[in-house]
């Protein structure tokens, strides 16, 4: 049986690529959601309006990979393995695991 470690660090790119592959545009209403992509826009940050559902749920799995002991350097460079070969330096994405942990990590 794998360990629940490796598991986890699988999580990041499996949901990443899923979401930006196959996300359907969602309304958010949610003032943390449209801070935390105004942000990201604000950084440089370009994408479609209908892949917003998708960069926040990819938010989210920071927190759950944080609660799995991952450090956010791993999760960056789980995040770089996948949005990398779409034209993101591992510095972009640095800046968007630091962002999402902030706004959305408790404590």
């Amino acid at each position: 049986m794998p360990s629940p470690r490796w598991l986890a660090r699988l999580t990041i790119p499996m949901m990443a690529g899923a979401a930006l592959v196959a996300s359907a545009a969602i309304a958010t209403a949610d003032p943390t959601n449209d801070a935390y992509l105004a942000q990201l826009r604000a950084l440089g940050f370009t994408f479609p309006p209908e892949r917003d559902e998708a960069v926040i749920a990819m938010a989210h799995l920071n927190c759950y990979d944080r609660k799995w002991g991952l450090t956010p350097d791993a999760i960056a460079n789980d995040v770089h393995a996948v949005l990398g070969p779409r034209g993101l330096t591992f510095e972009d994405v640095t800046s968007m695991v630091s962002l999402a942990e902030s706004t959305y990590c408790p404590g």
